[in-house]
Order: C-alpha cells, then sequence, then structure tokens
C-alpha cells in the first residue's frame, strides 16, 4: 500500500532549547524558523496529507532536551499516524536507564543519538549499551553524523557507524539528513551494510547536494534504503515533498542526468515503517 511518510520531523516547545542555543542557530544560518509548537506540527502534517511520521527528539544536549513524557504526548494527540523516537545523551551516565523509561513507560519506538552534536565516538562503551538495549527491544536507531552548527566534527564521517552496523546485523540503523556532506560515504556505508538506512531530511532546499546524493544512491543501488523526511521545522512536510519533486530543476539550462520521476516517488511513498519493524498503535487502541 502507498504511504506518505515523513521519517523525520521536530515537535519543541521554546523552554526545550536554551537562548543561546536559538542564538547560535541563527548565527550559523540554520534553515527556518525554529517553531515547531505542537499547534504547528498539526496544521503542517495535516496540510502535507502525511499518512504517517516519526517526531524525533532533538539530540539531547546539556541546553536542548525534549522531555520524552513531552513527545509520547504528541504521538498520542496523532492516534494511528506518528511515532516517536527519544534521545539521550551517551555521556550521561543515567542515559541506558533514561532510555529503557523512554521505550517501556512512554512508548517510544526508536533512539535518536549524535555523534557530532553530543561530541562522542559512536563506537564509545558509552553508546555500545544503548545499541544493545535498542537491539533487545527492537527498535532502530537513527545517528545524526555529519555537519551540525555546534558540537564536534570529529565524530562525523559516517563511516565511524560500520563497526556498529556489523556488530549489530539485525539492528536498522538510520543516517539522518544523508550524513551530509559525506554522502559519498554514507551510500558506502549503506552498500556495505543491508541494515543501514539514511533520510534525506534538511537537504530539499540543497538541490545540488541533494542531487548529487540520490543519483550516487542509485549508482551503487541503495537508493531503495533512502527514506523521506523534512526535518520540520528546516522545512515544512510540503514543502520538501514539493522541492524533492523539482530536483530534476536545481540546474536549469544545464544538461545533467535526471533522477528518475519513478525513484522520487519511491523514495516518497514507498517506505512504510515496516521497514524499520515500527508502526503506530491503532487509532482506535
Amino acid at each position: 500500500m502507498s504511504r506518505l511518510i515523513d521519517w523525520h520531523l521536530h515537535c519543541y516547545l521554546p523552554e526545550h532549547r536554551s537562548a543561546d542555543d536559538v542564538a547560535l542557530q541563527k548565527l550559523r544560518n540554520v534553515a527556518g524558523d525554529g517553531q515547531a509548537e505542537p499547534e504547528r506540527l498539526r496544521a503542517v502534517v495535516d496540510a502535507a496529507g502525511l499518512d504517517r511520521f516519526v517526531i524525533v527528539s532533538l539530540p539531547r544536549r546539556p541546553d536542548v532536551h525534549t522531555p520524552h513524557e513531552f513527545i509520547a504526548e504528541q504521538v498520542a494527540a496523532h492516534p494511528g499516524r506518528a511515532i516517536g523516537f527519544a534521545s539521550v545523551d551517551p555521556n550521561d551516565p543515567g542515559a541506558a536507564d533514561e532510555l529503557e523509561r523512554a521505550v517501556t513507560t512512554h512508548g517510544l519506538r526508536g533512539l535518536k543519538i549524535s555523534p557530532t552534536y553530543q561530541a562522542i565516538d559512536p563506537r564509545a562503551p558509552e553508546c555500545w549499551r544503548l545499541y544493545e538495549i535498542a537491539s533487545a527491544h527492537r527498535i532502530p536507531v537513527m545517528f545524526h553524523c555529519g555537519g551540525a552548527y555546534t558540537g564536534s566534527l570529529e565524530w562525523a564521517d559516517p563511516c565511524l557507524l560500520d563497526k556498529v552496523a556489523m556488530a549489530f546485523r539485525e539492528l536498522k540503523l538510520v543516517v539522518a539528513h544523508f550524513g551530509q556532506p559525506y554522502m559519498e560515504q554514507t551510500a558506502i556505508l549503506m552498500r556495505k551494510n543491508e541494515n543501514v538506512y539514511a533520510d534525506i531530511s534538511a537537504r530539499t532546499h540543497r538541490p545540488w547536494q541533494l542531487y548529487h546524493g540520490v543519483m550516487i544512491a542509485i549508482e551503487y543501488k541503495v537508493a531503495d534504503r533512502l527514506l523521506f523526511g523534512s526535518d520540520f521545522p528546516v522545512r515544512t512536510p510540503a514543502q520538501a515533498i514539493d522541492e524533492f519533486r523539482r530536483i530534476n530543476d536545481w540546474g536549469a539550462g544545464v544538461s545533467m542526468p535526471r533522477i528518475p520521476e519513478e525513484a522520487i516517488e519511491a523514495i516518497l511513498h514507498e517506505r512504510p515503517l515496516s521497514m524499520l519493524g515500527i508502526e503506530p498503535a491503532p487509532a482506535d487502541a
């Protein structure tokens, strides 16, 4: 069954981020207006006609924290449509217990961590314990590798996840934002490890970069594991869908191969949540 799914969007309140973090995003020219309150989330997912969507916690840091109770409330507000992903900071000694509570108490169905924002080697023992918990609960792990407006670029290369993917073959790993700007590395990682996926969230407003990345994925025959995402509020889902469908228009007057329209539509409509073993609770549950 064809479904329109946004695999990566956010919902949070202003108090979930510090004033310094908001100011730094503006200084670094991060796209979007940073407004992601529940009322606005409802408006944008309905405007885009999304069948399903994944509400991803912001990468947990000392000055950024979306409570798991809040994410669970937003999932409950969209019965049958929404899935929630937790985020814990591997540097926090209580991270493992917090992840357990997020899954068993709050019903969240995925984990988001960021080697870049959280400044940690994804192969570190602190992360390994989180993978073990995720594997035991059969929930996917999403990684923000690649570029970031703060944190550390030391651990940005998605190829650092190769050891994780090999050690946890049953664990589904998602490289957020296609690992930008390391899209070739992400495609190579995906080719080698069939349990690795990537989403294209927050890339549709950079058409040359995304065009290049999708072409690489097609050449390496891993485009069937590319997932659509908007990274709302960076883009609304409707904006991201429109921009993605116009990806071949990035270089007007330039003769370049076109990404097949069927490949674009497949990424939009043929990536069910069941690919990663997750589904929202039925609306009447």
